[in-house]
């Protein structure tokens, strides 16, 4: 029997849809394809009177919930089956200040849509990073690496104030004066089950108009000694304007041979930015170097437009120990690139920490994992169900093989669905100061999905 939705269509600005929609299929798609989930209803809100409704039709009709930005939760919670999910992927409103150097973003918002109105004007960028199809809020409320967070901060250390719609349908603004300890959890946990944030509002910093950025790249044969070189410039280094992540992946993608490639930018003079990469150009022999002059803009719409979105995918991975960035890690990531089942699949150290990063607490903010410098993403992708089996395998062999050498953290954006101890690798210490706050503002557990905070007790 059709759920009956005549309640919640009535003022409802956005749009509803269910299974009996010819559009259903496709709205369903999450970034990770492999997830089949089938909610029963899904709320396409236009704004946050929109959102409440949707919170208050869920409460009362009883219907489990999911909350969806850009739909690219890595293990798929934010779809329900059966259940309702309150998409803000349309809270797309913007009022930037550029005398205070901030910005109130929809939770819709991508950052390239901020980035158009905040820095190619007024040259001050927001905390984000480069896939296009990323919404701001779910990406900063998790942590938020981008190539600025090494100078200036994660996105989450950005955010200074929130919309919040509550289990009750009632809507909170979250700053440092009001609510504080949710603003708190917000700030590295914010999709773990408090709310559906409508909003976030942002400091910005200022970055240079032109800089050196780009990407380079070296076969296979190279990449043990390009993975020492870059452990050797990053450990112990104070400079923090450098951000360059690693990647290998198939060039030309996704036919061609696993290359490694190095990618990023400094946050400073382009003749600066040639001394600080010099050391990592002078390894082996690149295949092509295409670093050169370049904006923030630029640099960033040219590798987001590389993302592909609605494969399979299996994701896992970790921060490695102190240490363990070793020689023996690296050999076994290159032999296992080597072995790659799918050329859609990729191995990323995207997440580079130290410099602003490390200078916070711990426990200042939710996210807690300021002291790890180096992660390794193992992403496998592909495109027919026939290929699962053989992907599965890569990155769970992988994964197991590389255990030794990782801390055991894991990056709670880079949701792990087969996370035994998943409040542990994502919260760390944190976690019981995170189930209090929980407590507070979601005492019915209104909000949870598999990898939720759980109420106290």
């Amino acid at each position: 029997m059709p759920l009956d939705l005549s309640s919640l269509r009535a003022g409802f600005t956005g749009t509803i849809v269910t299974p009996y929609d010819p559009s259903y299929e496709g709205a369903r798609v999450l970034f990770n394809n492999r997830i089949r989930t089938r909610p029963a209803a899904i709320a396409r809100c236009a704004d946050e009177a929109d959102v409440a409704a949707a919170v208050r039709f869920a409460r009362e009709a009883g219907l489990a919930v999911a909350v969806r930005g850009g739909g690219h939760h890595a293990a798929g919670f934010s779809l329900v089956d059966g259940g309702l999910v309150i998409d803000t992927g349309g809270l797309k409103d913007l009022a930037f200040d550029p005398a205070t150097a901030t910005v109130v973003a929809g939770a819709g918002c991508g950052w390239r849509e901020l980035d158009q109105v905040t820095y190619v004007e007024h040259g001050l960028a927001g905390p984000g990073g480069e896939c296009p199809t990323v919404r701001n809020a779910g990406y900063s409320m998790g942590g938020g690496y981008g190539f600025l967070s090494r100078t200036y901060g994660l996105g989450c250390d950005h955010i200074l104030a929130a919309r919040l719609v509550t289990a009750a349908g009632e809507v909170l603004t979250v700053t440092e004066d009001e609510h504080p300890d949710l603003l708190w959890a917000l700030r590295g946990a914010g999709g773990a089950g408090f709310g559906v944030v409508t909003s976030l509002t942002y400091r910005l910093d200022p970055v240079p108009p032109t800089l050196l950025g780009g990407v380079m790249a070296w076969s296979l044969d190279d990449a043990e000694d390009v993975l020492r070189a870059y452990r050797d410039l990053y450990t112990g280094r104070d400079e923090d304007r450098l951000s360059i992540y690693l990647a290998i992946v198939t060039d030309p993608y996704p036919d061609g041979e696993p290359v490694l490639l190095a990618y990023g930018l400094h946050v400073g003079s382009v003749e600066d930015g040639e001394r600080e990469l010099a050391p990592l150009r002078a390894v082996g022999t690149p295949l092509f170097d295409a670093f050169g002059p370049t904006s923030y803009l630029d640099l960033q719409t040219a590798l987001g437009n590389e993302i592909m979105y609605g494969l399979q995918l299996s994701w896992r991975g970790g921060y490695f120990a102190d240490g363990g960035f070793s020689d023996e890690a690296f050999g076994i990531i290159v032999d296992a690139a080597r072995r790659m089942p799918s050329g859609y699949s990729m191995l990323r150290f995207d997440l580079l920490g130290g410099g602003a990063i490390g200078a916070v607490a711990p426990d200042a903010t939710a996210f807690v994992h300021r002291s790890r410098l180096f992660n390794i993403s193992i992403i496998a992708q592909w495109v027919r169900d026939e290929e699962a089996e053989a992907n599965l395998r890569w990155t769970d062999e992988l994964r197991d093989a590389l255990a030794p050498h990782l801390s055991g953290e894991v990056y709670q954006n880079y949701a792990d669905a087969g996370l035994f101890d998943w409040a542990g690798a994502y919260y760390g210490a944190n976690y019981p100061r995170l189930q209090a706050v929980k407590g507070e503002y979601d005492p019915t557990d209104f909000f949870r999905h598999p990898q939720s905070i759980r109420l106290p007790g």
